[in-house]
């Protein structure tokens, strides 16, 4: 039983931190894309 509850929370665990990387990525990405598009329409 405590075996099963460790594993559950340990790849949970992993699911969680991935997910919250993917968030970081995307935010990261949206913010490079935003200042990118800033550039190109202000910058001239």
């Amino acid at each position: 039983m405590q075996r099963e509850i460790t594993s559950v929370k340990a790849r949970g665990g992993k699911i969680s931190g991935r997910v919250i990387l993917v968030l970081i990525l995307s935010s990261v990405g949206a913010i490079i894309a935003l200042a990118a598009c800033w550039v190109f329409l202000f910058g001239h």
